[in-house]
């Protein structure tokens, strides 16, 4: 994936671990520390796919794993299709393939910033008796998710077409390609299942560990706090008056 320019002050790579490290943490946790870096045969393919199917599981569960961010495109007037792949170079994300992450399950949202900066929604649906009675331009109201993004009506000015999107797992099969989610949990779910695999006794005990951090992961994404009795100040109690009596 292409370095990507934010409209925040952050890194588009993360401090997420790399296949091949976590590769070798798990030869190394599994008993083969004298072979982490020369594998048996066929070992590495093993772990791998254990670690490639321990982030799909994660990433499936658990809605909290997934990134949303927003993507914009300039329209061109008169044009009412835009493809995944093609944001606006000069806007918010630079030369990102956003059919990797833009899949049609994945946009939550989708409007359009008009010439004078105002967002609006687009609804979701065009009627195709649309199309016999109105080609003319003007103010988009609806959109269609096919291979690309249809805009109806095509768009009379310049718009921005801003869609809110839900990132996709990225590529995870080389060995530099770093782990969509928290890489210590997809480490230990992965460890466990390879544990139970190669029998040995502290499996579950590691697979207990993992879903642990899950938990500990979503409260803290979460805010969630637990509340210990004598931490909180309460206010003191007031004395209940009598204001009438019937």
């Amino acid at each position: 994936m292409s370095e990507v320019d934010f409209n925040c002050d952050c890194e588009d790579v993360s401090g997420y671990q790399t296949l091949s490290e976590l590769r070798t943490r798990m030869m190394r946790r599994l008993g083969y520390s004298a072979q982490a870096a020369n594998p048996p045969p066929g070992m590495a393919d093993l772990l791998d796919d254990f670690l490639q199917s321990a982030q799909r599981i994660l990433y499936l569960k658990n809605p909290d794993m997934r990134t949303e961010r927003y993507f914009r495109w300039t329209m061109t007037p008169g044009i009412r299709y835009y493809g995944y792949a093609t944001p606006d170079s000069s806007g918010d994300f630079t030369d990102i393939s956003c059919d990797k992450f833009l899949q049609g399950t994945g946009v939550q949202w989708v409007g359009v910033e008009d010439l004078n900066g105002q967002w609006y929604e687009l609804s979701k649906g065009i009627d195709p008796a649309w199309y016999t009675t109105d080609t003319q331009e003007g103010r988009p109201s609806a959109y269609e998710l096919r291979s690309c993004i249809e805009i109806y009506p095509a768009p009379a000015g310049a718009y921005n077409l801003w869609i809110r999107g839900r990132f996709g797992i990225e590529p995870f099969t080389e060995d530099t390609d770093r782990t969509t989610i928290d890489s210590e949990l997809v480490f230990l779910l992965a460890l466990g299942n390879a544990k139970l695999h190669y029998k040995q006794e502290d499996a579950n005990a590691v697979l207990t560990q993992a879903g642990t951090y899950l938990v500990e992961l979503k409260a803290a994404q979460h805010g969630t706090r637990r509340y210990i009795p004598g931490t909180a100040k309460l206010a003191p109690a007031v004395r209940p008056t009598m204001t009438s009596f019937i």
